[in-house]
């Protein structure tokens, strides 16, 4: 598959410019230059009626399917989509992803900064509040309030 990015107005304009040349020069010229060899030889010589530029893209539309349809080689632009996975490599790709979970959890740890358990934390004496006041510390606490 490919992918055309295109960003903000000057990437929409260049887009369009982009495909208005296209269009102009692989159908709006040979409609054109068939327009006029019609008119020139056919109009004139043998009477036939006169054709005005849609009807020479007609023309021009016209020679070009024939073509395609009666050369044997065929079209010379193909189209191609990339092959869809099947089921099978779905699964393959899905299980790699997650093959052996127990890798990305000893990632995450490893990750992680060191910390113990909340149970483990209640232990420890630091100068730093967990966040947790025990009711020895409040009783304290209410205790400096009454001093004051």
């Amino acid at each position: 598959m490919r992918i055309v990015k295109i960003d903000g107005i000057k990437g929409l304009i260049t887009a369009a410019f982009t495909v208005a040349c296209l269009f102009a020069g692989f159908v709006i010229f040979p409609g054109y230059a068939a327009m006029h060899l019609w008119n020139k030889y056919l109009a004139t010589a043998y009477m036939f009626p006169v054709l005005n530029l849609f009807q020479g893209v007609l023309l021009w539309g016209i020679v070009v399917i024939s073509y395609c349809i009666l050369s044997k080689k065929g079209f010379a632009m193909s189209f191609k989509e990339t092959p869809e996975l099947s089921e099978e490599e779905l699964d393959n790709i899905i299980k790699s992803a997650t093959l052996n979970p127990r890798v990305h959890i000893i990632k995450r740890v490893m990750q992680q900064p060191d910390t113990k358990p909340e149970t483990e934390q209640s232990y420890i004496s630091s100068p730093i509040s967990t966040g947790k006041s025990t009711a020895a510390e409040t009783k304290e606490e209410e205790k400096i309030s009454d001093v004051k």
